[in-house]
């Protein structure tokens, strides 16, 4: 690969580069919006289950609130209608205690009180063999500080009885319940009471540990057991109701290594905690259990499957990054080698049609030294002779004879033609003689700029601007004069097909293996069907040209070992470039196809 092909992939290496990094950074930034849309599209699959799951555990909650509410209703309806009976029966006779104790067994009771009008007890029944009303806590106790929703509801120092009896005693109401309330020894209890016909009171107290279990949504457990346990991703549930705190599974405690965490987008109802252990996202809120009721729900959700898609996402963005980078690279070589195989045919091409030019003028120089041989014999015969006859017959009384005017006249005209036919004959053996070259060590620019002002006169005279170009310049090796007459005369054209007002201009530029000499000009261009033959001997457009000069330019350049280059646009303007080779080794034993002449 020559000069000319790393020039043009040098100029036109930075747009290439440049389009790769654009490619590269869009690439990069559709993969980045494809992770961010992956990621928040898992984010919100997170959401909208933690949403599902905090609605189910709602719905739940409600269900067992309706559920307690509906047995304690029941409860205190089934009670209300045994102390009715009981009233009915002690209407009838005066209840006795085996008969309260058979209806206590019967009716699974805890306590049975009759009371007399002044407040003082006739009968009382309690419970027999433990269990239920034997004093001990009941099943169900509240995991968490503080007391049940239930408790307190008619307690007293005499207990819920004392409360329903107080009622009944003092006239205000014929009968009353407690509701569900806390019984000696923690447990739950609920009392009905009736007024005796007689003054007196008959309270019944009923276990309600049932009752209240629904009313602690005990049942929840099972379901929180459940969802951290089936599934994957939740780390804990955390149901406060009332003062009560159920928590399953393991929440995050104060430590130094759970740090809470802000992310972009996240509600203001999430948390997230960074661990050792990976990331929790914790959803909180509240959620409605009962009418006017509400407690408060914590969901933490692991967030490793998302950890794992981001890495898959990921994983598939590098993999198509790296197939796009490697799909651009195979592009990027397809398209340079291309480009190099369109320049080395450009190359190709040109060094053929060089080659061509100078077969042609090697055959052109043939035939030239040819004639010009044969020429320059009876040329030189009649030179000499013209002088002879000059010598002998023009000379002394004769070349002041009038009647010999004529003919030495004559023999002037022959000498004169003679010498004209001598020089022509000179320029068929320079044609065919390449020049010998004397090269050395020159400094380019000072060089090209004598060159240049030697032709600024020339250029003014015509209303020309002759710029020149040598900043980029170092030292060549070459033989100056010759290089010079080949300078010269591009220069010449170029002023010579500039109109007026035109720019003409010499500049100079360097590569690792060449130096680009450049004359160029604004002038009318060469017409594409002439451009061929601007290099073959004797061919010319001007009226008062010889077609000489370009070919002994050609010549002058191929002795360097470099190449003459040319681009011409009609009515823009001509480009000639000088293409030589930083060392001229070569190009001094370069030698014409005519050796010894």
């Amino acid at each position: 690969m020559d000069g000319t092909i790393l020039r043009r992939l040098v100029t036109r290496g930075p747009g290439v580069l440049l389009l790769g990094l654009a490619l590269a950074v869009a690439l990069i930034l559709v993969g980045w919006l494809d992770y961010s849309s992956t990621r928040r599209e898992l984010l919100g699959l997170l959401r909208s289950e933690a949403a599902s799951l905090r609605d189910t555990v709602a719905a739940a909650a409600r269900s067992n609130d309706a559920a307690a509410r509906s047995a304690e209703a029941q409860l205190t309806t089934r009670l209300l209608d045994s102390a009715r009976l009981l009233a009915e029966l002690d209407r009838e006779r005066p209840l006795a205690e085996p008969r309260l104790q058979e209806f206590l067994k019967k009716n699974e009771l805890v306590r049975v009180l009759v009371l007399a009008p002044d407040g003082s007890r006739e009968i009382a029944v309690p419970a027999f063999g433990g269990g239920p009303g034997s004093g001990q806590p009941g099943p169900g106790s509240a995991r968490g500080a503080g007391r049940p929703p239930w408790a307190g509801a008619g307690g007293g120092p005499g207990g819920p009885g004392s409360t329903v009896a107080d009622r009944l005693l003092s006239g205000d109401v014929s009968e009353t319940t407690t509701g569900v309330h806390e019984g000696r020894g923690g447990s739950a209890r609920l009392a009905a009471g009736v007024r005796r016909a007689n003054g007196g009171a008959i309270v019944l107290t009923v276990d309600a540990s049932a009752v209240a279990e629904l009313h602690r949504q005990s049942s929840l457990e099972k379901l929180f057991d459940d969802i951290v346990a089936s599934v994957e991703h939740v780390a804990y549930v955390e149901f406060t109701h009332g003062d009560v705190t159920r928590a399953h599974g393991e929440p995050p405690t104060p430590d130094a290594s759970l740090e809470p965490e802000k992310v972009p987008g996240s509600d203001p109802t999430e948390q997230w905690f960074r661990s050792t252990d990976g990331t929790i996202m914790e959803v909180r809120g509240p959620i409605e259990i009962g009418p006017d009721e509400t407690a408060t729900l914590k969901l933490g959700l692991r967030l490793d499957s998302l950890k794992r898609a981001e890495r898959r996402t990921l994983g598939r963005l590098a993999v198509s990054l790296t197939g796009a980078v490697v799909l651009g690279a195979l592009g990027f070589g397809l398209v340079w080698l291309r480009r190099a195989y369109g320049s080395l045919t450009e190359e190709h091409a040109r060094a053929q049609e060089a080659l061509r030019r100078r077969d042609r003028l090697a055959a052109m120089g043939e035939l030239a030294s040819s004639v010009a041989h044969e020429i320059r014999n009876p040329l030189n015969a009649i030179a000499m002779s013209a002088q002879r006859l000059e010598r002998e017959c023009f000379t002394g009384e004769r070349a002041r004879d009038p009647s010999f005017a004529e003919s030495a006249e004559l023999v002037d005209v022959i000498k004169r033609e003679s010498h004209r036919i001598n020089e022509t004959v000179q320029h068929f053996l320079d044609v065919a003689r390449p020049p010998r070259l004397a090269p050395r060590a020159t400094d380019l620019a000072a060089f090209l700029s004598s060159v240049a002002d030697a032709a600024r006169p020339m250029a003014g005279a015509r209303g020309l601007t002759l710029d020149i170009d040598v900043a980029s310049t170092g030292e060549v090796v070459l033989d100056a004069t010759q290089m010079r007459q080949a300078l010269d005369n591009l220069l010449r054209n170029a002023i010579d097909a500039t109109p007026p007002g035109g720019r003409v201009w010499l500049a100079s530029r360097g590569t690792a293996r060449e130096h680009v000499l450049e004359v160029g000009d604004t002038g009318r261009g060469i017409e594409p069907e002439v451009l061929p033959r601007i290099f073959d001997l004797y061919f010319t457009t001007k009226s008062d040209g010889t077609g000489i000069g370009l070919a002994v330019t050609q010549q002058i350049v191929t002795a360097h070992g470099g190449t003459l280059d040319v681009e011409s646009t009609p009515g823009a303007g001509t480009v000639m470039r000088i293409y030589l080779p930083r060392t001229v080794v070569e190009a001094t034993d370069a030698r014409s196809p005519h050796p010894g002449r």
